[in-house]
């Protein structure tokens, strides 16, 4: 069983996944870390599958899960991250701008007792570099806003596409989301902190890469009903804080939190 499972969502990536999964293998395997790479193909209309298949014929790390039509970001990663054995699983976005070299700090957190370890982009830290443009740093700080007064107060970015987990959390929280869209982060991270898991939000670098999935004029209404539809579901108790006895079959301690 691998150290760690790397979960990269594709649609149409031909271009920029090759730069990424060759950054994220040659990292783990200067770290002499033991890893799996899934690439999960979310219907891709271009050769994304086959890139994919040809990088993994000489990396036999590197596999492939690939379905029609395209469902969804949320739902790939859900696919991978159901299917990933390692005992760490990371969701990494295709583009690569979050710098693999990251991880370490993510991994520093988990050592320090996180159950769950989000990379972020707009917690405060000095130390850290962000290169953003302009218009979707002021629209991804509004919907944080919302975000914020709604369902997730303290979390500074829930939309960086950088995160690790713990497997038992893993395969806890993504049996339970649901949404397919975007605002699958939001699920995600909401659920956790309702069921008690320790999520830590880390300061990371973090660049642009040209080519964004995320369509700022039809996506953001999405994600603002997305939010909503969280936080209805909330409301009528679509997901409910896990039992003592489910936290104790998965090794966790229901009460705790972060």
């Amino acid at each position: 069983m691998p150290k760690l499972s790397v979960i990269i969502p594709a649609y149409n990536e031909e271009r920029r996944l090759p730069a990424t999964v060759d950054s994220v293998s040659a990292y783990l395997r200067g770290q002499g870390t033991s890893f799996e790479i899934i690439v999960v193909d979310d219907g891709s209309l271009d050769a994304t599958a086959a890139v994919v298949e040809s990088m993994a014929a000489g990396q036999p790390e590197i596999r492939l899960i690939s379905y029609r039509p395209n469902r969804g970001k949320g739902h790939a990663v859900r696919v991978g991250m159901l299917a990933a054995v390692g005992d760490l699983l990371l969701f990494d976005d295709a583009d690569g701008s979050s710098p693999i070299a990251e991880l370490s700090r993510l991994m520093d957190a988990i050592a320090g007792g996180a159950d769950i370890a989000i990379g972020s982009r707009a917690k405060p830290d000095p130390s850290r570099t962000v290169k953003a443009l302009s218009h979707r740093k002021f629209i991804g700080n509004t919907f944080n806003l919302i975000v914020q007064s709604l369902l997730l107060p303290g979390i500074y970015d829930t939309q960086c596409g950088f995160k690790l987990f713990k497997r038992a959390a893993a395969r806890d929280l993504f049996s339970v989301a649901r949404l397919n869209g975007f605002g699958f982060d939001v699920e995600l991270i909401f659920i956790a902190r309702l069921r008690g898991y320790r999520v830590r939000e880390v300061a990371i670098d973090w660049q642009n890469v040209e080519g964004s999935k995320v369509n700022v004029l039809i996506d953001s209404p999405k994600m603002l009903l997305e939010v909503l539809w969280i936080a209805c579901g909330a409301w009528l108790g679509r997901y409910k804080q896990l039992s003592r006895a489910a936290a104790a079959d998965l090794g966790l301690d229901a009460v705790k939190r972060d």
